[in-house]
């Protein structure tokens, strides 16, 4: 299951290694309670044997070696305008989680993202607890779109290629009624602030998690972005 949500940093700089390594920080921080320790996150290396060696966190934020092995790779791009990190829970294959961080100030490809791959994950099969997680995700960073859905339906079998799909869960920041989208199981507020709704989370299955081999599961979310398109509600990414 993917989740992946985009955004604008909106300055003129990046931030820092640490500030951006403290937001991810507090992804694995949402998936704590799910069964992932917060000691055993860690950055990439040349091999999975040499990135276990450096914890990515503690409890109090960054660990110093990640911070010191992100500033490293940094200087040895030089691509101010841009800064990709990620980290990983260690597991390879089933049980495994990566977080990737994609920053940019570049005023010609401005949008940032955040993906967060789960593969088998057996408490983000829970419509509960993956919402929980999309709600924390939307406390981190202000989503300009946020979607969830198995990366096959997300490369083959959207509407359209060129926006967000509906998939499980699809965040976008508009005020929705059911009216607006029937097909919708349910339709929750997100909120900004001042206590004032900021966006909606559509959720396409809500008794079950979704399935790109289910094909009631893929009608229901094409026939969702249809209807926000038909209502100019889903934009394209090049539009973001």
């Amino acid at each position: 299951m993917n989740i992946t949500l985009t955004f604008r940093l909106g300055r003129n700089t990046l931030p820092t290694e640490t500030e951006q390594l403290h937001d991810l920080w507090r992804v694995a921080r949402l998936l704590q309670p799910l069964g992932f320790p917060i000691s055993r996150w860690y950055p990439p290396a040349d091999t999975p044997e040499h990135s276990l060696l450096n914890p990515a966190f503690d409890d109090n934020g960054p660990a110093p070696a990640a911070v010191a092995i992100l500033k490293a790779e940094m200087q040895a791009l030089q691509t101010p305008w841009r800064r990709d990190t990620a980290v990983w829970n260690g597991t390879e294959g089933p049980g495994g989680v990566v977080c990737v961080n994609a920053l940019s100030v570049d005023p010609y490809l401005p949008n940032c993202t955040l993906r967060l791959n789960a593969k088998r994950v057996d408490a983000l099969q829970d419509t509960r607890n993956v919402v929980t997680v999309v709600q924390g995700l939307l406390q981190i960073w202000q989503a300009r779109t946020l979607e969830v859905a198995p990366i096959r339906y997300q490369t083959r079998m959207k509407v359209f290629p060129d926006r967000p799909g509906a998939g499980w869960m699809l965040y976008v920041p508009t005020v929705l009624t059911v009216q607006q989208v029937p097909e919708a199981a349910t339709l929750l507020p997100v909120m900004g602030q001042p206590r004032k709704q900021a966006g909606t989370l559509i959720i396409s299955v809500a008794d079950a998690p979704f399935s790109a081999d289910n094909p009631d599961h893929v009608r229901i979310a094409n026939r969702i972005e249809v209807r926000l398109v038909d209502q100019d509600l889903l934009p394209r990414y090049a539009d973001q």
